[in-house]
């Protein structure tokens, strides 16, 4: 997650590898030489989780079904996410198209089914049977998937749009805590300098995660002050690298 501008050196990296002009900010490295710059998307990154993020995930499948999630209670319960309720979760972004497309595809598999959707654990997770019917279509369609900035794509598109449908009526939408702990009136405003501004860049498992900090800026500072950006979606990323060549 980018929060803070990074060291001199990794501003240095990023410029090579984004083709962008920024300031000098320390003596000159030499730099390795790299062949084709990657595609936008496609950076450090595996959809399989590391060791430490293994136990975590075990950690959290043994947290209890919320019961608002397991309702299915919230707003726009069993109805496709909206522009307007997806800006309430923080971004001023409009809904990535991508992602629109996977809940339309879980709304649609849940009403062939015939079982309603459950979700739980800190990440929203799917659970139960229908759990295992889905599972077999969307590793399906990621298999099919040639390219891999495509199964990247696909893999953060389907983490967001499950967090999405998983959250409604459980987590408030400003702090991303359990409404029973929301801390939005703890909350004080800021202003930032002028002319600056923040980029938070998120990986999509932290999107919506309830120990998530990196929310507190745009509730401290705003939305227009503190963007969000998250990794994998291609419209999110287009937004903030444009935004760092329009700075120069």
């Amino acid at each position: 997650m980018l929060v803070l501008p990074p060291p001199a050196c990794s501003i240095r990296a990023l410029a090579f590898h984004r083709r962008l002009r920024v300031p000098l900010l320390a003596p000159p490295r030499t730099l390795p030489r790299l062949g084709a710059a990657p595609a936008r998307s496609m950076m450090a990154f595996s959809a399989e989780p590391a060791s430490g993020e293994e136990k975590a995930e075990a950690e959290e499948e043994s947290l209890p079904t919320s019961a608002a999630a397991a309702a299915g209670a919230g707003d726009g319960d069993g109805s496709e996410v909206s522009h307007e309720e997806w800006r309430r979760w923080g971004t001023s972004s409009p809904l990535p198209a991508a992602v629109a497309a996977v809940v339309r595809e879980l709304l649609e598999v849940e009403a062939a089914a015939g079982e309603k959707m459950r979700f739980g654990g800190v990440g929203s997770k799917l659970k139960g049977d229908f759990k295992d019917m889905e599972d077999k279509k969307h590793r399906a369609v990621y298999e099919a998937l040639g390219d891999s900035n495509q199964k990247l794509r696909y893999f953060s598109a389907r983490q967001i749009g499950c967090r999405l449908l998983g959250s409604r009526g459980y987590l408030c939408q400003k702090c991303w805590l359990p409404t029973e702990d929301c801390m939005c009136a703890n909350i004080v405003p800021c202003n930032l300098w002028r002319g600056m501004k923040f980029w938070l860049y998120m990986h999509p498992k932290d999107f919506l995660r309830q120990n998530n900090t990196g929310k507190l800026l745009w509730q401290v500072f705003g939305i227009q002050a503190a963007q969000l950006c998250l990794f994998g979606i291609q419209e999110h990323e287009d937004i903030m690298w444009d935004a760092f060549h329009r700075s120069g």
